[in-house]
């Protein structure tokens, strides 16, 4: 068997084989990355005297050293946006920063926020009005402004709606970056699009609007989705043409799950929403033929996976094993040829915080066994490490993957 690099073993599983031994991700998305918090702790449990770098300030995430990636035996890096989250530029360099556990940070110089007297934290936009808040003892940044909250016209839409775009400097950032990852690291280059419908239209007109909508005002909600899906493909269009050749992996998300069931019905979701997700995959097949596409989606949505293979999805993260209907044999048999399973490799919501390092080991092992035969399967916790999970346990995840993720797994 030739030597795999990261890169030709991701390549090899997403292509439904076996390569010498399952890939892994370790923290390399926004849905399978690692909350700072847990980050700086992992940092120093290892005596890595390394910055605690976080470039996404609303989920609070950090961006991973090469030297911990080796070690976790990570197979993917990231090609962020250039402002991945709420508008945070990361071409302007890093600031410190004391974090809400008194930790030391490095945070994005644009990151601006004003502190108020309950000791909670806001962000404005340009008109002063606060689009994002995080509680005095949250971590995370919420949505407080929907633009098409009080829109029930085309007309309204028209006048209240910022349509995604894509900048000459994000594109010149973009292949800059996209380039250096591709030829000069071995991973698979993985890059984001933060391109959704459902969860943007949830933070457009307001997630009870949107839902009612859904089900009162159809035409209402084609019209947004067609703009917004004419502006995703023009976007797309150039963000493909810069960076392109440089990925392997391009990822899309929208989540349509709760905890027991769907958010909407799979009748709803086929009729309104999935032709225009078809329509945008469609497009990035037919420009871009070798891309894999990533679609992150969380919850209890075994109901719609046929319609995601449907729409021409490749890959399904995150596998949420605690979520009704989502069991791993299940899913395995009825799936596994023709999506690949991007996660599910542990618990984050129940194992990794709630037990101790040898039942994340073992619910590893079970899962590998499981998602692992045949490939379509890369390795990594069902979502963002959170700031509660030690970490004895997030280096017993991995240390589970390399001991029992080599093929043939047995």
């Amino acid at each position: 068997m030739s030597e795999f690099t990261s890169r030709s073993r991701v390549l090899c599983a997403l292509d439904h084989r076996e390569p010498d031994r399952v890939p892994v991700d370790f923290a390399s998305t926004r849905s399978s990355g690692i909350n700072a918090l847990a980050y700086g702790k992992l940092l120093q449990y290892l005596k890595f005297p390394l910055d605690n770098v976080v470039f996404d300030m609303r989920q609070l995430l950090s961006e991973t050293d090469d030297q911990v990636r080796i070690l976790m035996g990570g197979d993917v890096i990231q090609l962020h946006r250039l402002a991945p989250s709420m508008g945070v530029k990361l071409n302007h360099g890093y600031r410190p920063e004391i974090l809400m556990d008194g930790s030391k940070a490095l945070v994005p110089a644009d990151f601006n926020y004003e502190k108020q007297s309950d000791g909670s934290a806001v962000i404005r936009n340009a008109e002063g009005k606060i689009v994002f808040k995080r509680a005095g003892d949250g971590l995370f940044f919420d949505d407080m402004f929907h633009p098409l909250e009080d829109s029930d016209t085309e007309s309204g839409i028209d006048a209240n709606l910022s349509l995604p775009e894509i900048t000459a400097e994000e594109l010149d950032y973009l292949k800059d970056r996209a380039k250096q990852l591709c030829e000069e690291t071995p991973y698979a280059v993985l890059g984001t699009t933060s391109i959704s419908l459902f969860e943007r239209g949830a933070k457009d007109f307001g997630y009870e609007n949107y839902l009612m909508n859904l089900l009162t005002e159809p035409e209402l909600v084609e019209y947004y989705l067609d703009k917004m899906t004419a502006s995703y493909i023009d976007m797309l269009d150039k963000y493909l043409d810069a960076v392109g050749d440089y990925i392997q992996v391009i990822q899309l998300h929208d989540d349509y799950g709760a905890q027991n069931s769907l958010l909407i019905s799979p009748d709803v979701f086929r009729e309104i929403l999935k032709p225009f997700h078809t329509k945008i995959h469609t497009f990035i097949k037919t420009k871009k033929p070798h891309l894999k596409i990533y679609f992150h989606c969380c919850g209890a949505i075994a109901p719609i996976i046929p319609d995601l293979i449907d729409m021409g999805v490749d890959i399904l993260n995150p596998v949420q094993l605690s979520a009704a209907g989502m069991e791993p044999h299940f899913l395995k048999k009825e799936f596994g040829k023709q999506i690949v399973f991007w996660g599910g490799g542990c618990s984050a919501q129940k194992t990794m915080t709630t037990m101790g390092a040898e039942a994340v080991r073992n619910e590893a092992s079970e899962m590998i066994k499981i998602f692992a035969p045949g490939g379509g399967f890369v390795f990594c916790q069902d979502h963002n490490i959170q700031a509660n999970i030690p970490p004895e346990n997030i280096i017993a995840l991995y240390k589970a993957a390399k001991d029992f993720g080599r093929y043939p797994v047995s």
